[in-house]
């Protein structure tokens, strides 16, 4: 029985996920969020001399506020680009990440039976 609840749960979320990616306003915000990042990394390569690797790592480390510190720009202008960097990529980030979760959610309170929380009709 445990075996048949982890495979609903996997079955749901796999569901939700694929729910949002056809949504086009999350198709959007991931595709905006993709090119930040690529750019980030561009810059970041550019500016700091790193590989692609480690750009494209701390370009996403960086907007989704980890933040390991293991890499940090040590050029004036790479602190500068960052400073604008976050600012746009962290508000990006929160926006895909909301809408993924809100598309995971509205999933799972359907395959449970659960009622729609964004129904109006509620008063």
């Amino acid at each position: 029985m445990p075996r048949d609840s982890q495979k609903k749960r996997r079955h749901t979320f796999i569901h939700g996920f694929l729910d949002a990616v056809s949504d086009p306003g999350v198709r959007l915000l991931l595709a905006l969020t993709a090119t930040v990042v690529f750019a980030g990394a561009v810059v970041y390569s550019f500016l700091e001399g790193w590989g692609v690797v480690d750009s494209i790592y701390f370009a996403t480390v960086t907007i989704a506020t980890v933040g390991y510190g293991d890499l940090a720009p040590q050029t004036s202008a790479g602190r500068l680009f960052t400073v604008g960097y976050i600012v746009v990529g962290i508000g990006l980030f929160v926006a895909l990440a909301s809408a993924l979760a809100n598309h995971l959610i509205r999933r799972a309170q359907r395959d449970l039976g659960l009622p729609d929380t964004d129904d109006d009709t509620q008063g």
